[in-house]
């Protein structure tokens, strides 16, 4: 899912070209939370927020269909090797339907960050590449085998996902973990809280579905936190 979004935000990005980036690129793994805890009133949300997301990854290769077939820029050769290349992406996503079909409500916290992310860090060129994964062990051993199997710099994370009531209002607590592959141990453990307010931009949601709120505002408050320490790691000079 994220990949089709990454791959039309690039491919949209294309004025881009040839201007560089001020990151040296690296690569980013987030891990899929495994569980959430949640109040009994936001149960109704949860398939609204899975549906959701099904529409979306419909929708995103929808979209990459369309730049796939594009007959603009076709006096450009890297353009039109990349739309070969697009159409053979679009078969490989759809087989990935039955997993997308397997999304639950709480891995958005993953889905959603591996995207801001990649909008952060890969406007320009060198790109990063900054993936999704499913949960694993999280102990220093554990993170330490899979930022060498993965060729990773950095590995995120969650725990402790719950609801609670602040001033008489939902929110989402989440703890939000980075582990460093050059120092070998975690760099930041923080907790954040997301509400259910709706900011725009890419941080809309829907007032109908409190829960969307509370996970896209978890991911802000989490990405806020995460993205400074990255970007300074990285920053060119």
């Amino acid at each position: 899912m994220q990949k089709i979004l990454t791959t039309i935000l690039l491919t949209l990005s294309l004025t881009s070209y040839g201007q560089k980036g001020k990151f040296n690129p690296f690569k980013l793994i987030v891990l899929k939370p495994d569980t959430a805890i949640i109040d009994k009133s936001l149960y109704s949300d949860r398939d609204s927020v899975e549906v959701g997301y099904l529409r979306r990854y419909y929708h995103g290769i929808e979209q990459l269909q369309q730049i796939a077939d594009a007959k603009y820029h076709q006096n450009d050769t890297s353009f039109v090797r990349r739309q070969k290349e697009y159409k053979a992406e679009i078969v490989a996503e759809k087989a990935m339907e039955p997993e997308i079909k397997k999304f639950k409500y709480y891995q958005t916290l993953s889905t959603y960050s591996t995207e801001v992310y990649n909008f952060y860090f890969n406007e320009y060129e060198p790109f990063s590449e900054i993936i999704e994964l499913p949960n694993q062990v999280t102990d220093i051993a554990s993170l330490s085998k899979l930022a060498d199997t993965s060729k990773a710099d950095y590995v995120v994370f969650f725990s402790n996902v719950h609801s609670e009531v602040k001033d008489g209002l939902p929110i989402l607590k989440l703890t939000t973990s980075l582990y460093s592959k050059k120092d070998n141990k975690i760099i930041l453990t923080k907790e954040t809280e997301g509400d259910a307010n709706s900011r725009g931009d890419m941080w809309t949601c829907d007032f109908n579905v409190p829960l969307s709120c509370l996970l896209i505002n978890g991911v802000k408050t989490s990405t806020d936190e995460i993205a400074p320490i990255i970007a300074k790691a990285q920053l060119r000079h």
